[in-house]
């Protein structure tokens, strides 16, 4: 399945007619009511198929909603043409690869209907309330174009939106994000930060959006990098911003420097109800779309959140810690972020201690609250070996770093507010070079090289 560039499709709809193909995709027809039951479909869907769902007929308006594409290690490989094992190095490659800069075109499917005078949001898009206790229906997948007043510079990212009444959404930008210093400039001025909402976006935009390059780069080129072909992108209607020319839906508006409504509390990253809080209040000037468009739906805390910001997140770390040491192999940041897994190869007996360099260096990024050093003979993916090697491999007298008052990640729920600083923790679990045969693992012969049908007579 490898190959120089990804899969070829040219749009979300191209990547789930991969996925219908593969038999990844779940079709349900059924009338889904948009409040919790969507939701609930689609949590369930997740958990006993890991699959990707399309509903087509949400509240009975034949509208049409999409979740779980980016559900694991398996589903986002399909993007990028690689076996699973490969997909952290071939996002690392794009760091290095050729930037294609966006194309300017005059039309694009993303304004094949445009409505400057609806009423009511969500009479244009079924936005759905996905938590039992979220206060409100959420747009969790939304792609937030803004521009830096000062350079120019335009940002996309991921920033979710509370809809209130009318043409009112609450928007949230996490601290100390790009879009969050970009908004800063704006209420420094007094002045209202033009936006563009993108919901439905190509997977390779999507991806860069979280991709978490250096601020000067342009996230639509690093997505042509991924793409190996430009993104066709269209000015919007209201606002001086471009957008995607194949996304499903934009909502052009404007983001109140000065005016702010109580927003939340809403299921957010580690599957906990955030705290309400005074945001900003976007108005709605324009909600462009395409014909029959597809509404994408990310469940916040799933493993499908966690993917879309682990992958990229994961060849970022991964690639600071090569730096570091050869030794290190690959790491695992599934299943929620917070916890990374790092797995080392041999290195000289000369070089004790190399273990606990490694350990801080991933415990220096603010992501990351709890980091495990492990041998190459146990899976990062697999908890079980994980909690194993801990177990057996460490002496927590001297194998556990204790890191206190650190910059953590700011949706932490175990800080009492966004500004404590957190205590971190690293586990060297890996053998001690000098110890290797004191704890070779008790295994079975080649396990991964037999095929059980050969015993149990089935074709």
């Amino acid at each position: 399945m490898s190959n120089t560039y990804p899969m070829l499709f040219n749009d979300l709809r191209g990547f789930i007619e991969i996925l219908r193909e593969i038999g990844e995709l779940v079709t349900i027809d059924k009338k889904i009511s948009s409040k919790h039951e969507a939701a609930t479909v689609q949590m369930k869907i997740l958990k006993e198929m890991g699959k990707a769902v399309l509903f087509t007929n949400i509240d009975g308006n034949n509208e049409r909603m999409l979740g779980n594409i980016y559900t694991s290690r398996r589903m986002i490989s399909h993007m990028f043409g690689v076996e699973p094992q490969n997909l952290v190095e071939k996002v690392m490659s794009f760091r290095s690869a050729r930037r294609f800069p966006s194309t300017f075109v005059k039309k694009g499917p993303c304004q094949e209907i445009v409505d400057k005078d609806f009423k009511d949001i969500k009479d244009v898009v079924p936005i759905p309330w996905n938590y039992e206790r979220d206060a409100n229906h959420y747009i969790t997948a939304g792609i937030v174009v803004a521009k830096d007043p000062e350079t120019g510079q335009t940002n996309s990212a991921i920033c979710r939106m509370m809809y209130r009444e009318g043409r009112s959404l609450n928007i949230y930008f996490a601290p100390m994000q790009r879009n969050w210093l970009i908004f800063n400039k704006y209420i420094a001025a007094k002045k209202d930060m033009p936006i563009a909402a993108v919901v439905g976006a190509d997977p390779f935009v999507m991806f860069a959006s979280e991709g978490g390059i250096q601020y000067e780069k342009d996230k639509f080129e690093y997505a042509g990098a991924m793409m190996g072909r430009p993104v066709e992108v269209v000015p919007c209607k209201t606002v001086d911003l471009y957008v995607p020319a194949n996304a499903e839906y934009v909502l052009e508006g404007t983001v109140s420097w000065d005016r702010t409504a109580t927003e939340g509390p809403m299921g957010e990253n580690q599957r906990v109800y955030g705290p309400q809080g005074e945001r900003p209040i976007l108005t709605i000037s324009c909600i462009t779309h395409r014909e029959d468009p597809i509404f994408q739906n990310i469940l916040p805390g799933t493993v499908e959140e966690q993917s879309l910001l682990a992958i990229p997140m994961e060849a970022r770390v991964l690639r600071q810690l090569k730096r570091l040491s050869t030794s290190v192999t690959t790491i695992n940041l599934l299943p929620n972020l917070m916890n990374c897994v790092i797995q080392i190869g041999d290195y000289p007996p000369v070089q004790r201690g190399v273990v606990k360099n490694i350990l801080m260096a991933a415990l220096a990024d603010p992501w990351i609250k709890y980091a495990i050093a492990v041998d190459q003979d146990v899976n990062v993916d697999d908890p079980d070996e994980v909690n194993w090697a801990i177990s057996t491999r460490a002496d927590l007298s001297e194998d556990l770093l204790v890191i206190k008052n650190s910059w953590g990640f700011v949706m932490d729920p175990s800080r009492k507010n966004k500004i404590d600083p957190v205590t971190k923790i690293g586990i060297d679990a890996t053998v001690d070079p000098l110890e290797k045969e004191r704890f070779i693992k008790a295994d079975v012969v080649h396990d991964h090289e037999l095929n059980l049908k050969d015993y149990l007579g089935e074709k």
